[in-house]
Order: C-alpha cells, then sequence, then structure tokens
C-alpha cells in the first residue's frame, strides 16, 4: 500500500518523470545521484559532496549547479580540470564526461545526465536522502514486495542489511580492481617511488656475481645521481626540461665521461706524481683541471646553441646542466675510488679497519657527485651570463670556472693536510655559495642587464619590461 504522496506500483506518480534532471557522479567506482537544486561540489575538503582525497587537487576544486539550461560545471579552485585532455573552467553538462582533476594524470570523475525512469521524482518523495541512489535513501521503501520495519512517523525505516558478504568487504578494503586502473600510478613521484624500492634488489640479483670492484660504485652512484638531479632542478627552477635540453644533457653527460678518461685523469696522475704531499698549488691544479672538465662541455654546447641554432637559454638552465656534468663526473671518480676502497678491506690486513673505508665508500657514492655538482653548478650560472651578455663573456666564464676551482682546491687540500672539519667547511661555503645563486639568479641577471659593463639580452630578460627604463607603470 502506498503512503501519502507515493505511487504503488504500477502506478504513476503526479510528479515529473523521475530522473528528471538527475546527474550522476562517479568516483573510484562509487556512484551518486544527485537532484535539481542540490549542492554538489568536488575536492579533496571533507565538507565536499565528492571527497577526493589526492594532494594535486584542491580543497574546494569544483562545483557542479542546476541551470535552467541543465548542469553546470565550474572550476572553482586552483588546480586545473582536464576534458579530453584540454583545461576547462565552465562547461554544461549534456553527455557523460571523464573530467581528469589536478593535472593531465590526475584522478578521474565521471559526470553524465542520468537516465529517466517512470514513477515519482525521487526528490519528491518524504523520506529521501540527498546524493543517494534510488533504493538506498533511508526511510524510503525500496522494490515492491520487500518487508520493512516501522520507520519514525510511520514510514518504512529501509532496507534490512544485507547477509555478510566476505569477498564483498575484501573489495572495499583491498580495491585491486579500482587501484589498477586508477590514473594515479601515471604520476611521476609513485612511478620513482617504485624505481627506488626496487633498484636495490635489482642491483644484488644483477651483480651478485661479479667481480669487479667497481660495480659497487657504478651501481650505487648511478642509483643517488638521478635524485641529485631532480633536487637541483627543484632547487634552481631552470624551466620544463624539453627535447632540446635533453639531448644537451646527454652530450654534456658524453664529453665529461670521455673527456675525464682520456685527459682529465693522466693530467691528475702527472701533478699527483710529482707532490705526493698534495700541496695548495697541487691541488689547485687539481681543481682547475677537473672543473675545466666540467665546464667545458657546458660551454661548447652553448656556443654551438647560440652560434649554429640561435638560441639562447636561461643562466639557470647552465646552471642546473653544469650539475648535471658534475654529477657525471662524480659517478666515475666514485667508482674509481670505491674500487680502490673495497681492495684495501679485502686485504689481509684490511679487516681492522674496515669502518672507515666503509664510511669512505658511503661518502663517494652518496656525496662525491653531489659535491662535484655544487661547483660545476656554480660555474656553469657564469657560463649561463656569459654566453647571454658577450661584452664580458670570457671574463664571467673565467670567474666562475675560478671561484669552482678554488673551492675543489681548498676541499682536497684541507682535507689532507688539515682533516675532515676542514673539508666540512669548505662544504658549507660551497652550499652557502650555491644556494646563494639559485636563490638570487634571476635579480643577478636583471642587475647585469641594467649595468653598462654588459651589452646583450638575458633570454630570461627578453620578455621583462624594465618599468625604470621605459616609465610606464
Amino acid at each position: 500500500m502506498a503512503g501519502p504522496g507515493m505511487a504503488g506500483p504500477g502506478m504513476a506518480g503526479p510528479g515529473p518523470a523521475a530522473g528528471a534532471g538527475q546527474l550522476s557522479v562517479t568516483f573510484d567506482g562509487n556512484r551518486r545521484v544527485f537532484m535539481p537544486g542540490q549542492a554538489v561540489r568536488i575536492g579533496r575538503g571533507t565538507e565536499n559532496e565528492i571527497v577526493i582525497g589526492y594532494s594535486s587537487v584542491s580543497r574546494s576544486h569544483a562545483r557542479l549547479s542546476w541551470t535552467p539550461g541543465g548542469w553546470v560545471f565550474e572550476n572553482i579552485g586552483q588546480a586545473p580540470t582536464f576534458l579530453g585532455g584540454q583545461p576547462v573552467t565552465r562547461f554544461t553538462v549534456t553527455q557523460p564526461a571523464d573530467l581528469t582533476l589536478g593535472s593531465a594524470h590526475g584522478p578521474v570523475v565521471r559526470v553524465e545526465p542520468a537516465p529517466g525512469t517512470q514513477g515519482t521524482a525521487w526528490g519528491a518523495m518524504p523520506g529521501y536522502a540527498p546524493g543517494y541512489a534510488p533504493g538506498y535513501a533511508p526511510g524510503y521503501a525500496g522494490a515492491p514486495g520487500t518487508q520493512f520495519g516501522p520507520g519514525p512517523g510511520g514510514w518504512p525505516a529501509g532496507p534490512p542489511p544485507a547477509p555478510e558478504d566476505l569477498g564483498a568487504a575484501l573489495q572495499i578494503l583491498i580495491p585491486i580492481k579500482n587501484w589498477m586502473h586508477n590514473p594515479g600510478w601515471h604520476q611521476g613521484l609513485r612511478l620513482l617511488v617504485i624505481t627506488y624500492a626496487l633498484l636495490p634488489l635489482i642491483f644484488i640479483a644483477l651483480f651478485l656475481s661479479s667481480t669487479s670492484l667497481s660495480t659497487p660504485g657504478w651501481a650505487y652512484a648511478l642509483y643517488v645521481a638521478p635524485l641529485w638531479a631532480l633536487g637541483f632542478w627543484w632547487l634552481i627552477r631552470p624551466g620544463p626540461i624539453r627535447k632540446l635540453e635533453m639531448v644537451v644533457g646527454a652530450c654534456i653527460i658524453v664529453w665529461t665521461f670521455v673527456w675525464l678518461n682520456v685527459v682529465t685523469i693522466a693530467i691528475n696522475d702527472a701533478i699527483v706524481k710529482s707532490n705526493q704531499n698534495l700541496s695548495l698549488p697541487a691541488a689547485i691544479g687539481v681543481g682547475f683541471n677537473e672543473e675545466i672538465t666540467k665546464a667545458l662541455p657546458v660551454f661548447l654546447a652553448g656556443i654551438i646553441l647560440l652560434y649554429w641554432r640561435k638560441t639562447k637559454l636561461d643562466a639557470r638552465m647552465w646552471m642546473w646542466l653544469g650539475t648535471v656534468a658534475g654529477l657525471t663526473f662524480g659517478v666515475a671518480e666514485a667508482a674509481l675510488y670505491t674500487s680502490q676502497y673495497l681492495s684495501i678491506i679485502n686485504s689481509p690486513n684490511g679487516a681492522g679497519g674496515a669502518v672507515p673505508i666503509v664510511l669512505l665508500f658511503a661518502e663517494r657514492v652518496f656525496v662525491d657527485g653531489f659535491q662535484h655538482a655544487l661547483w660545476a653548478g656554480i660555474s656553469g650560472f657564469f657560463i649561463g651570463m656569459g654566453l647571454n651578455y658577450p661584452r664580458r663573456r670570457f671574463l664571467l666564464i673565467a670567474l666562475g670556472v675560478t671561484m669552482a676551482a678554488l673551492l675543489h682546491a681548498l676541499n682536497d687540500w684541507g682535507l689532507s693536510t688539515l682533516g675532515v672539519w676542514a673539508g666540512i667547511g669548505v662544504q658549507a661555503l660551497s652550499l652557502f655559495l650555491f644556494l646563494g645563486y639559485t636563490m638570487s639568479a634571476s635579480a643577478i641577471q636583471r642587475q647585469v642587464r641594467r649595468n653598462r659593463m654588459f651589452r646583450g639580452e638575458s633570454i630570461v630578460m627578453d620578455a621583462f619590461t624594465d618599468t625604470h627604463e621605459t616609465g610606464t607603470a
């Protein structure tokens, strides 16, 4: 027997067709149906009707509103929304649409006009709960013939709970199917976590039977170097890495590695053999030799782009590419030195000094490339300045390489003559200079542009309008 205002089985209700104006919103396999006039807010905050717990999604990301023309989607947060791969801020939902939130690979929400059915509109039914699909509204009698107990006010209390289903419970608690189709797998951070969690085990599987003592140095230095490269990119903020920058970076890596093995090692051997105690002049010679090894491919790449491609890059990009050259140098050096350290441990008298040797191994693997990247990044910034401001080109480049070479020399000489704390002091000074340039690179370029000592334009300043020079507000 139908209650007041409700239609019984087979009878049409007094309102419009059920489903008229309804909107279906589906996320992560969960579907909800909304009626005209209901608030439909989407975002990371728990106050939203559709809560999406992704950091890339705004707390109040989007809103769906009913208008005479239908449901209208509006992006109200700072993070973007994509429809068909293109950013969208507002549109009328006339057909099913898959909306990607936050980024092109973010979570996907499906919105679609719900298909109509016969009977009374759900919003007109007593006991209707906003946001629930038909049959799930507390206080509403569902399918005909179902027995319900009395609810408040004499209305049915709703369907009884379904029998316990262990399989369904496991699917809720461990939603593997939903995970497999989740676009979050395409996000770079998750891929990075997966890669770095598995690589050490892969190293063991691949190199467990290797007899070369340089293998651990290569494996773990290459493991750490990409993380440092990402960290430097975040600190320097050189801009997007496009195909051109990737090609230039690859050429710098190859050049640095080849030059190191063909030229740099031979010169260092000659310097060290004539100065067994590594005097300060000898350390300066080694410093210049190694810093030129890292700076030369960066400079040559910039000259080639400037004169053959007529292309300028921001000095910050050259700073980052300098760190790439430094990391390449550090990886090769780590493999060389770790081979020597491990051979000492394997010697009959080496077990007693294993702790310092292992610590030196760790320093080479985890820090060596970082040190070289700091010094090469400083010289790379000055190389970029020299490429963009030709009047003082060689003075700028010489200044950057000299700063890096002196820091390098003080580090090597201090460690060999004064001890570890001297090396720590030089490392702290190197960090101070490097981070200072990452924070003020653009400001330095603006000041150089205004200074009459320099001529030429920096690529970062091409679109910059100096209000002091033009007199415009």
